[in-house]
C-alpha cells in the first residue's frame, strides 16, 4: 500500500513478510513442495554450489581460489538458516497447521479455500522474516492449530504486527497495542484487556479536563464580552482575549455514526429461492 503522504523507508537489510490470502499457489504442486518453496533462496544457493564443485576440475588455480571462498560463503549460509533439516522444519508447521493430516504429497489443486490459506501461512512462517505482518491469522484454525499458533507466536524470534478480531488469541500472544483514532496512533505497552483499562482511564481522563477546559473558556469570553468596551476594563479585556486565543483547546473523539440500513422489501420470486446438491 502506498501512504496518502510521506514516505516509508525500509531497511535494505530488514525482511518483511505478508500473508496475502489472495496469492494463488502453483498448480500441480504438492503441499510439501508449496512449503518447501519458502526456502527458495537456499535451494537456489545450493544449486549455485553444486554448480561451483562441478566446474572446479576445469579451471585455472585463481579461479579456482575464488570458488572455493564462495562455496564456503555459501556452505555457511546453509549451515546456519538449517538448509539440512528443512523437510523436519516443513512437518512441524505442517502438523501444527492441520496440513500434515492431508498428506503433504496431496496436489494443491485438490484442497478448499481454507487449506490453501493455511498453506500460505505455514509458508510465511517458514520464511522466518525479521518483520512479520499477519492479518486475522486465526481463520481457518481451528482451536488445536489456534493453541499451536500462540505458542509459535510467543517463541517468534523476530517482530510481528498482528491484526485480529479474535481477543483471547490477540491478548496472549501480544505485548503492545497501536491504536489509531481521530488519525492520531497511540502506543500501548501490555496486553489487549491491559490497553483497554488505559485507554478508558485516558478517555475519562480527558473528558475530565475538557470540561474544565471549556468552563474557564465561558468564564474568560465572558468576562471579555462585559469588559472590552469599559475605558477602565478594556486592557483586562484585552489580556484575557490573548489567554483565549493562546489557548490549545481540548477536543474530544467524535462519537462513530453507526450505519444504518434500509432494504427494500421485495416480492419473492418463487417458492424455491435456490437449490444445492452434494455439497462438501
Amino acid at each position: 500500500l502506498m501512504p496518502d503522504e510521506g514516505k516509508v523507508i525500509w531497511s535494505n537489510n530488514v525482511r518483511v513478510g505478508y500473508m496475502d490470502q489472495h496469492a494463488a499457489l502453483v498448480k500441480g504442486q504438492s503441499i510439501r513442495d508449496a512449503l518447501r518453496d519458502a526456502f527458495k533462496y537456499l535451494f537456489d544457493l545450493e544449486t549455485e554450489m553444486n554448480s561451483l564443485y562441478e566446474k572446479m576440475g576445469d579451471c585455472t588455480p585463481e579461479e579456482l581460489e575464488k570458488m572455493l571462498e564462495r562455496t564456503a560463503v555459501i556452505q555457511d549460509l546453509l549451515d546456519h538458516n538449517g538448509f539440512y533439516v528443512i523437510d523436519a522444519k516443513v512437518e512441524e508447521v505442517a502438523k501444527g497447521l492441520g496440513l500434515l493430516d492431508l498428506g503433504l504429497d496431496k496436489d494443491v489443486d485438490d484442497l478448499s479455500g481454507g487449506q490453501r490459506t493455511k498453506i500460505l501461512l505455514g509458508k510465511l512462517l517458514l520464511q522466518n522474516p525479521d518483520i512479520l505482518l499477519l492479518d486475522e491469522p486465526t481463520n481457518y484454525l481451528d482451536e488445536e492449530h489456534i493453541e499451536w499458533l500462540k505458542r509459535y507466536l510467543n517463541n517468534y524470534e523476530n517482530a510481528f504486527i498482528l491484526i485480529s478480531h479474535d481477543i483471547p488469541f490477540l491478548n496472549s500472544v501480544v505485548n503492545l497495542i497501536y491504536h489509531v483514532e481521530e488519525r492520531k496512533l497511540t502506543r500501548y505497552v501490555g496486553d489487549y484487556y491491559e490497553f483497554k483499562r488505559l485507554y478508558e482511564e485516558n478517555k475519562k481522563r480527558l473528558e475530565q479536563a475538557y470540561e474544565k477546559q471549556q468552563k474557564e473558556i465561558a468564564r474568560l469570553e465572558d468576562f471579555v464580552a462585559r469588559n472590552k468596551a469599559n475605558v477602565a476594563t478594556a486592557n483586562m479585556a484585552k489580556s484575557r482575549q490573548k489567554k483565549l486565543d493562546k489557548m490549545e483547546v481540548i477536543e474530544l473523539s467524535k462519537e462513530k455514526p453507526k450505519p444504518e440500513f434500509n432494504f427494500k422489501i421485495a416480492r419473492t420470486a418463487g417458492k424455491t429461492i435456490f437449490e444445492t446438491e452434494d455439497l462438501v
